[in-house]
């Protein structure tokens, strides 16, 4: 009994030696895993903070865009511009046939001003009576008192009837939002038009701006500031670019970072693609980049 005994806590204890060991064997080659993995993570990080230039694309974009509309319905009776027309801010583009509303606001506005006319004589009479009321018929003032009152609520009538039309007649023409070419045009004198439906005209400032896009994995080190040297059509340009907006998202389609920056050639049109590589700044370029997964 004793003998089976010793055989059994002889045959526990190597079982338990064995199992130290194997124990010992795996946290060595666990701390030999994560240095080498560390030594790869910082030759990666060093391979980082030699990086001086970041490669990225371009496209030019007009700072301000936009598709014009009128917001009346009707047809078009006037073309002020063509694709190519420069124009500034409250320029007239188009004009709508509105034969009707012309006469409208003009029928109001003559109201609008007898009606001011009319207030203003009664306006005065009923001051002058409202001093000597004392000395005057009651009834007489009571009438002379409602007759004004009556004209205030006609003028407020009349000025409201006339902003209407007048805005009415405002929204047959298209004005020009902001500065800038007219780079398409989607209407002729005779088409019909629906309000907001229908486009009139493409309209771009003259003004561009550069959307730069480059590598998420230079998100952190790529800053407001930096210099972008770019070409187009593979041609390299003299003038460089300086990065004004850094955006505060990632594409998560093409993982690709964007930046944003002013033209100061307004000739380059819109639309145009190119390459190049940002210059990081040598404070900035020994920051560690950011990893975006």
């Amino acid at each position: 009994m004793r003998l089976v005994i010793r055989l059994e806590f002889s045959i526990f204890k190597e079982g338990l030696l064995k199992t130290w060991i194997c124990g010992i064997v795996s946290v060595m080659m666990l701390t030999l895993g994560l240095k080498a993995e560390s030594q790869i993570e910082i030759q990666r990080d060093a391979q980082e903070v030699e990086q001086k230039e970041v490669y990225a694309t371009f496209e030019v974009q007009a700072v301000q865009s936009a598709l014009l509309a009128l917001s009346a319905n009707g047809v078009v009776d006037k073309v002020y511009v063509d694709v190519g027309s420069v124009v500034k801010k409250g320029d007239k583009l188009l004009e709508l046939r509105a034969k009707d509303l012309r006469e409208n606001t003009e029928v109001a506005r003559a109201n609008l001003e007898a009606l001011r006319t009319k207030h203003s004589f009664l306006s005065r009479q009923f001051k002058r009576y409202e001093k000597s009321k004392d000395a005057l018929d009651l009834n007489a003032f009571e009438k002379i008192k409602a007759e004004y009152k009556v004209s205030v609520f006609e003028l407020k009538r009349a000025e409201a009837n006339y902003a209407l039309q007048k805005e009415l007649l405002d929204n047959t023409i298209l004005y020009a939002p902001f500065s800038g070419v007219i780079t398409q045009k989607f209407v002729e004198v005779g088409d019909g038009v629906g309000a907001i439906s229908s486009k009139a005209f493409a309209l771009e400032s003259l003004e561009k701006k550069a959307i730069i896009r480059f590598d998420s994995r230079y998100f952190g080190a790529v800053q407001k500031g930096d210099t972008f040297v770019y070409k187009v059509v593979g041609v390299l340009q003299d003038s460089k670019l300086t990065l004004h907006k850094i955006y505060p998202s990632i594409d998560k389609n093409t993982k690709k970072a964007t930046a944003e920056s002013f033209l100061k050639d307004s000739k380059i049109p819109s639309g145009v693609f190119g390459d190049g590589m940002i210059l990081l700044s040598p404070k900035k370029s020994n920051q560690k980049s950011k990893r975006v997964l």
